[in-house]
């Protein structure tokens, strides 16, 4: 027995995508950022985007069935906070291979990173990069979950929407992440050929494409049809 989908708040979830894409523009542009910062915190927020889909690609065996004290402010908050550690800590990993274009280019040298490392804005700035991801990994479980009985098990209650075709969406929204870390070198190609005019213009160019592959991510189906498919 399966349950109608609930309305995944696709507004709140764009919203949170949209800061999460912006977070990186902020110190750049508004308080004088270097490149370093931003191409870095960029590869940052691939890393949690890749890491998002991962971690909330559905399972048979994922829990349909949550504690009700699960459902309280303070355990919310708190799976928000533990969710905001564990990103950030996996997706700083693979910050590492993901943002290599901006060295390789030329654009980012390994001696400014101690530099950048001590202020407090590249800090705050992936901070809340994480914390945006938490709580959208934490709606997308919300969404999908029953409050239950103390006790019960976590698959008492039925599965909630279409499982497989969530799925299908997880694989198409993984191709078309895969696609944008592969622009990832071809934006650091670009600022590094076009210099200080390229830094002006490509920068907001890619976070738009960020969030627009986020509002329609049906077109991952087009670019990716095979991968779509696959059960």
């Amino acid at each position: 027995m399966t349950l109608p989908p609930r309305k995944p708040g696709r507004a709140t979830a764009i919203l949170l995508d949209v800061l999460r894409h912006a977070l990186p523009l902020l110190p750049f542009y508004f308080w004088r950022g270097r490149i370093t910062s931003y191409l870095l915190l960029t590869a940052f927020d691939l890393s949690l985007g890749l890491v998002l889909i991962v971690g909330t690609t559905r399972d048979r065996n994922d829990p349909t069935t949550v504690d009700p004290r699960a459902t309280l402010l303070a355990s919310r908050l708190t799976s928000v906070l533990v969710l905001a550690v564990f990103f950030g800590i996996v997706s700083a990993i693979l910050t590492v291979p993901i943002g290599m274009p901006a060295f390789i280019f030329g654009l980012t040298k390994a001696g400014e990173l101690p530099e950048l490392f001590s202020h407090p804005t590249f800090w705050v700035t992936a901070t809340s990069m994480a914390l945006a991801t938490a709580v959208r990994a934490q709606q997308s479980f919300e969404a999908t979950t029953t409050p239950g009985e103390r006790g019960t098990s976590p698959q008492a209650a039925p599965v909630i929407g279409d499982l497989q075709a969530d799925r299908q969406q997880s694989k198409a929204a993984y191709a078309a992440q895969v696609t944008i870390i592969a622009t990832y070198v071809a934006l650091a190609y670009l600022l590094s050929t076009f210099g200080w005019n390229g830094l002006l213009v490509f920068p907001i160019l890619f976070a738009a494409l960020l969030v627009f592959y986020d509002a329609r991510p049906d077109l991952a189906q087009r670019i990716f049809p095979r991968l779509w498919r696959e059960k």
